[in-house]
């Protein structure tokens, strides 16, 4: 894997999502900019899903298969693919998980929802463990009407009620687009795949801050991390590759 290949990674990745920092700095509001019971709403939240609990296994599955086919065989390629992708993926995380406890950045749904007087304060809020944020939630958002925050969104946030610096959803995406897209230009595959994986990347991105999940500083965090984890998993795998002719 050379420079050349990682930074054209790293630009297709990292740039696009850099607008989203550049455009809040501008007064861009991200959250609320979509009718959130319009068709745009769902497809930000269908976007989202991809990487979700069990989305992320459907979508890494299928990109295996778009990747290692033609791939020349080795024995025990399928075990070190596996764990090169398993150890990027393990690593980002982790990064996030210990990331959002030193940071402790209330998500901007919970700001909204304060500010509406439907939420306590966020460190009230976050002085609770799980479970209560939970029902705190669910309280708060069960007289607003379904043109205000549909049930699919309500549940959603109610699913992600910890903090919001780094994004979970973001770093996995990016890792597994960082990853991905190195082996496929390392094989030469098409560059109409390689561009689709990062539209998808970047729209997971884009997906959490229009749907109050995520600041502009999370994303553009997760997706570097992301990128150099992934770089990381598709090198050890390219290196193993090499080794074994």
């Amino acid at each position: 894997m050379t420079p050349r290949l990682f930074f054209t990674v790293l630009a297709l990745l990292v740039l696009p999502v850099t607008i989203a920092s550049l455009g809040y700095q501008w007064q861009w509001h991200w959250f609320p900019l979509l009718d959130l019971d319009e068709p745009p709403a769902l497809l930000a939240y269908s976007i989202t899903v991809t990487v979700g609990k069990f989305g992320i296994a459907i979508t890494l599955c299928l990109l295996s298969v778009l990747t290692l086919y033609r791939w020349r065989r080795r024995p025990g390629q399928f075990v070190v693919f596996f764990f090169c992708l398993m150890a990027a993926l393990g690593s980002a995380f982790i990064t996030k998980s210990v990331a959002k406890e030193y940071f402790k950045e209330p998500r901007p749904y919970v700001l909204w929802l304060a500010e509406k007087g439907r939420l306590a304060d966020s460190d009230r809020f976050y002085a609770q463990l799980p479970i209560i944020r939970e029902h705190w939630l669910a309280d708060g958002l069960r007289d607003m009407s379904e043109q205000q925050v549909p049930n699919w969104l309500k549940l959603h946030w109610q699913d992600e009620v910890s903090y919001s610096f780094p994004s979970g959803h973001s770093i996995a995406a990016m890792t597994i687009a960082g990853f991905y897209c190195l082996l496929l230009l390392y094989r030469r595959r098409s560059p109409w795949l390689v561009g689709g994986l990062a539209v998808w990347a970047v729209a997971v991105c884009y997906s959490r801050l229009l749907l109050a999940l995520h600041w502009p500083a999370d994303i553009l965090a997760s997706s570097i991390l992301g990128v150099l984890f992934g770089a990381l998993g598709a090198w050890a795998f390219i290196w193993w590759d090499r080794q074994a002719l």
